[in-house]
């Protein structure tokens, strides 16, 4: 009798932990609703004022910090060749963006409170990234820039953009402080090509962020975000985010699981952990915003990206293992948003009940795509207007990813990176590699 109590004690509870794993394995693979979203220029939403800067607060993170506010904006290539990147791990806000039809992207990494030796791989720029500058007032860290054959386009070319918002940006046919450039003689001193086993040009490039430091004189106006320590008590439970910019090869894909343990999200690319190649740190983030807009190509070119960072639009936000649906808008009015009487103004996202968003405390990663770029996720339910896609076949668990080699300080008389043509046509070196 004793043998046969313990038997069945032993399958009830068996029984039970399988009812509860099924329970807790239930999920939805799900496609975020896309249909009939649009970027506007028209403010439909009540726009909160400026955030009180705290002091001994940081604004960008909400973490304990001291310091000059000093931000840097560096353009990082994002190419898997260029894998892994330099310094991210330190940056307090990431953006991803798509620079091309096919869907090949590129960041732009914010650094303030922690500033790394060096960051990179470092690219050429486009408008939307000096757009993300200006909302900052960073320096502006580039290797090369886009720019366009007719004269006065305020659009693609970089230079003009720039010189439109800031007369003296170029100043003896050079750019000058807050842009800085390595292939023009004032900045190229301040770039290096790297060679640590594990990168080739063009995806080479570092930037150094102390030299970059040194330039400023005094410190920009500051846009604090709302913060909270505890994060979304409410929306769906979401456990895994893909967004497949390009799945073909080479693939742009970027995922994030939620880790239960930190309350943050892992970052991977191309199912791979996003490592720091300096330090060998995996990233994560309490914040995962994937900012909606209209993505488009000028005149249909294939690499003169065209993305709308004025006005508002739809986000996907997602905190502590939640995902609710708002609105980002950024706006010099009340009313309206121009394209360049709003750079200077800060972006806001506001959750589902129009109330700006408390950001949780840390880092914040924020994927900018078109409207009806598909964004996949695992949740726990149904969601209102999402479409239930067929569950992937289980991947191997990716390999521990090798910690990179250190990266060598480089000698004081390291040679000046040799010009690439990124100064760019159609036919420059970004568009035939891709990245």
């Amino acid at each position: 009798m004793h043998h046969m109590a313990k038997w069945l004690v032993t399958a009830l509870l068996i029984s039970l932990l399988c009812c509860s794993a099924a329970i807790a394995e239930e999920s939805y693979y799900l496609e975020l609703p896309s249909a009939g979203i649009e970027a506007s220029k028209k403010i439909t939403v009540t726009v909160p004022g400026e955030n009180p800067d705290i002091s001994g607060i940081n604004p960008l993170t909400g973490e304990v910090w001291y310091g000059n506010y000093y931000p840097i904006l560096v353009t990082i290539d994002a190419h898997p060749e260029a894998l892994p990147h330099w310094g991210v791990s330190s940056a307090d806000i990431m953006y991803e963006m798509p620079i091309q039809k096919d869907g090949s992207t590129r960041s732009v990494a914010l650094f303030m409170s922690q500033i790394p030796n060096y960051a990179g791989p470092v690219r050429s720029g486009r408008v939307p990234m000096g757009s993300i500058r200006e909302m900052w007032g960073s320096a502006w860290v580039f290797y090369g820039w886009q720019n366009a054959a007719t004269k006065n386009d305020l659009i693609v070319d970089v230079d003009n953009w720039a010189l439109h918002l800031h007369p003296d940006a170029r100043q003896k046919g050079r750019w000058v402080f807050p842009f800085i450039e390595g292939i023009e003689r004032n900045y190229s001193d301040l770039f290096h090509r790297e060679s640590d086993g594990n990168h080739v040009m063009p995806h080479n490039v570092q930037i150094d962020m102390q030299a970059v430091l040194g330039l400023f004189t005094s410190e920009p106006t500051k846009h604090p975000y709302k913060f909270t320590e505890t994060g979304l008590d409410r929306g769906t439970d979401v456990s895994h985010i893909t967004i497949n910019y390009k799945t073909t090869n080479p693939a742009y894909i970027t995922e994030y699981y939620y880790n239960e343990a930190t309350g943050l999200y892992d970052r991977y690319r191309n199912g791979e952990p996003y490592i720091d190649g300096t330090t060998g740190m995996a990233t994560s983030y309490a914040n995962v915003i994937v900012l909606r807009t209209d993505v488009s190509f000028l005149n249909n070119n294939n690499s003169r990206p065209v993305i709308q960072l004025v006005g508002q639009g739809t986000c996907e936000i997602f905190q502590n293992g939640k995902y609710i649906r708002g609105t980002w808008v950024r706006t010099h009015s009340a009313t309206t948003a121009d394209d360049f009487d709003s750079q200077a103004s800060r972006m806001v996202f506001l959750d589902e009940n129009g109330q700006e968003l408390e950001m949780k405390v840390g880092k914040t990663f924020i994927q900018i795509v078109n409207n009806d770029q598909p964004v996949l996720v695992s949740a726990g339910e149904m969601i209102e207007g999402a479409e239930q896609q067929p569950t992937p076949e289980p991947t191997a668990t990716p390999k521990p990813t090798r910690t990179p080699k250190a990266t060598r300080t480089p000698k004081a008389n390291a040679a000046t990176p040799e010009p690439m043509v990124e100064v760019e046509d159609e036919g420059d070196q970004d568009f035939n590699f891709g990245g």
